[in-house]
């Protein structure tokens, strides 16, 4: 019995393998959109050096940037069970690309703090050195530095105890 609308089976695997071809080709350029799309976020706990204070009571800190490139502060909590490697944003501040300095409050707790800064293309990248800028200070909870490489300090983040109040948890300003 012959079918009048029967192809051969090679017609039928050509068309097969195309269709798959084709799915195949999708799905590579939705994956290497998506990583495009995602290079452009900052990904702070990637990060090598990510320098930890802690304090038991509410503390105020005082971030700065030299002028010419864009940096964003975070800060971090580690939690085994959560998310990002462990580590949870519980704070974010854009620096930006003027050099002026801002404020802000934490409340007690440890903190890991990262700055990352806005590289060609739009990508965000670690800092070089991440450290602590010298000697404890009597009233001072720490001093850091980052920089792109070098010795050179780009980002100051200087954390005091707050003489407000402050409860546990989370910052009280991003």
């Amino acid at each position: 019995m012959k079918f009048p609308t029967a192809r051969p089976l090679g017609a039928i695997a050509t068309t097969t393998m195309t269709l798959a071809q084709i799915i195949t080709g999708i799905a590579i350029i939705m994956l290497v959109m998506t990583s495009v799309a995602r290079a452009a976020e900052p990904r702070p706990w990637l990060c090598r050096d990510k320098p930890v204070f802690s304090y038991d009571r509410g503390m105020e800190y005082e971030a700065s940037a030299r002028p010419g490139r864009q940096w964003q502060l975070f800060f971090m909590e580690f939690d085994p069970s959560g998310g990002h490697d462990g580590f949870t944003i519980v704070g974010q501040r854009d620096l930006g690309i003027g050099g002026q300095s801002l404020t802000g409050q934490l409340a007690a707790g440890k903190y890991f703090a990262v700055a990352l800064y806005r590289a060609e293309g739009g990508y965000w990248v670690c800092p070089g050195t991440a450290r602590d800028s010298g000697a404890p200070k009597l009233g001072t909870v720490t001093n850091l530095c980052f920089s792109e490489s070098g010795p050179a300090c780009r980002v100051t983040l200087a954390v005091k105890p707050d003489h407000t109040l402050v409860p546990a948890g989370r910052p009280s300003t991003p």
